[in-house]
């Protein structure tokens, strides 16, 4: 008996029957799925977003497996991935994640009998995570292992905070088994030491855009007060001074000299300006706050005083010398 060798498996068949043997399997060509191209969303201390760059690139029959430090988390199909483009993590297979933990992630692509793993992506998480909670949300307080009504938001607000189960035990780092995330405990602001409802009207935001609102917020709130030269009090303040206390709400120390400010963070252009941003003009000698929607805020002068304005009015305190972006 000799043997034969074909594509993909081996025939042994008998010389003396005298009969002829054809080899009639055509080895199929094994399928070459595209390399998926992770990348980073955003990073907070207790959540990961990525995305996957090259999604166009896959048919609708792929499934995306995420693994975290080796460990499986969770699988998108194509559809629900295409939809949004948007990976959420909040564990690593094991724990729910912890606050400046580097964490690598490798997307799987699967179709079929073919896989293909993206290239390992580290990323970080951040020291906090910040929440931006619109008015008239419900406060609670924890007493005598209960949560209580307390009063509701004023205001919309973006502070940081730390999720808790509905026993009032922290989850960061915690195992799964500890339950899910049900209250946000508030650390920081008016409303420090209060809880609120993880869902409607609470959602994490980026610690850039929760600094820019609470400086925007503070500065607005100026509006109406007086114009004093050198000030630097809440409501009775010059230019500078009412930039310096709104920017130090968010964490940011500035100087009280406009000269000084229009050297902070990087030159933007009028077609490009966010709120936030600094308005440096009349030869350095004044600054307003742009605070979105067409309006900027400015202690003008002692006649005037503190006031709300379209950016249009701008042009009135002399020539634009730079805009500023602190953050």
């Amino acid at each position: 008996m000799s043997a034969v060798t074909m594509t993909g498996f081996a025939a042994f068949m008998p010389q003396e029957t005298g009969i002829a043997c054809v080899n009639v399997i055509t080895a199929s060509a094994e399928q070459t799925l595209t390399t998926p191209v992770a990348v980073k969303k955003q990073a907070y201390s207790n959540k990961i977003e990525l995305g996957v760059k090259n999604i166009n690139s896959f048919s609708s029959q792929t499934t995306f497996d995420i693994y975290v430090n080796g460990n499986y988390v969770k699988t998108y199909n194509w559809q629900s991935l295409k939809k949004k483009n948007l990976i959420e993590i909040t564990d690593d297979g094991n724990l729910y994640l912890n606050a400046s933990k580097t964490y690598t992630i490798v997307v799987r692509a699967v179709n079929g009998d073919s896989i293909s793993d993206s290239s390992p992506l580290s990323v970080k998480t951040a020291a906090k995570t910040y929440y931006t909670i619109n008015k008239n949300v419900q406060l609670y307080t924890f007493k005598n292992g209960k949560f209580a009504k307390s009063s509701k938001t004023k205001k919309s607000v973006a502070v940081s905070g730390t999720l808790t189960t509905a026993k009032n035990k922290r989850v960061a780092g915690k195992s799964k088994t500890v339950g899910a995330a049900s209250y946000v405990f508030l650390k920081e602001g008016n409303y420090k030491g209060k809880y609120v409802k993880v869902g409607k009207g609470v959602s994490r935001t980026p610690e850039r855009k929760a600094k820019i609102k609470t400086a925007v917020d503070y500065a607005a709130s100026m509006n109406g007060g007086r114009y004093v030269w050198g000030g630097t009090r809440y409501k009775a303040t010059d230019c500078c001074g009412l930039t310096m206390q709104a920017y130090k709400k968010a964490g940011v120390n500035m100087t009280n000299s406009v000269y000084a400010q229009a050297k902070m963070g990087k030159a933007v252009s009028m077609k490009n300006i966010q709120a936030g941003d600094l308005i440096i003009c009349n030869n350095y000698g004044h600054v307003a706050m742009y605070i979105g929607g067409g309006k900027i805020v400015h202690a003008m002068n002692t006649y005037y005083g503190i006031r709300i304005q379209p950016i249009s009015r701008i042009k009135y305190c002399g020539k634009i010398n730079t805009i500023r972006r602190i953050l």
